[in-house]
């Protein structure tokens, strides 16, 4: 839709009301059809919500794999996270900072020890409010990929790294733990 407006001597363009109203409702219509970080972080704590994510390594991988395996490959329209290769593989200074603020809100809840394997996310009440209205706006199949997957990752444990560092290489680069986890040639070797 194209907007008729008023320019002023210095370049300031001049809307009506109504022109404006438009406009803001078709940005608010745009905004809303798009996966923002906060949305990924509690979609990921919602889909498997009897279980909290152990460990900021496995909340961050567990994300990382959120954005590559279910939002890359459904071509779902989302905020950037921004993953880079970092100390322990993929990591996202944009969702960290998101899981910060979500616990200052109140919507998420870390317990147990700061920076092990003990600590703890999980959703507030007002987090898992928040969480199931946008998890119950996408399609079943997605939440059903997103529920499945999100319980094998819990399963894997500290092998999540394994699987990160095969599939995704160049997040191990600058890996701390990159001798820990070789590379895995499959087909190799006598059986």
């Amino acid at each position: 839709m194209r907007y008729e407006m008023d320019t002023l001597a210095d370049g300031t363009r001049l809307y009506s009301y109504d022109e404006l109203k438009s406009m803001l409702a078709e940005t608010k219509a745009r905004r809303k059809e798009r996966l923002l970080a906060r949305d990924a972080v509690l979609i990921l704590l919602y889909a498997h919500k009897e279980k909290p994510i152990y460990g900021r390594t496995a909340l961050i991988k567990q994300l990382f794999l959120f954005f590559e395996e279910v939002v890359k490959k459904r071509e779902i329209d989302a905020q950037e996270p921004r993953f880079v290769p970092y100390r322990f593989g993929p990591y996202s200074f944009v969702m960290m900072n998101t899981v910060d603020s979500l616990w200052h809100s109140g919507y998420i809840a870390i317990e147990g020890k700061k920076n092990s394997k003990k600590e703890r996310f999980l959703l507030t009440e007002g987090g898992e409010k928040m969480a199931s209205e946008l998890f119950r706006h996408l399609p079943d199949e997605v939440q059903r990929d997103i529920q499945e997957k999100r319980k094998s990752w819990d399963q894997w444990g500290g092998d999540i790294l394994q699987y990160v560092y095969t599939c995704y290489p160049r997040y191990k680069e600058r890996s701390e733990l990159k001798k820990k986890y070789g590379t895995i040639v499959w087909g190799q070797g006598k059986a």
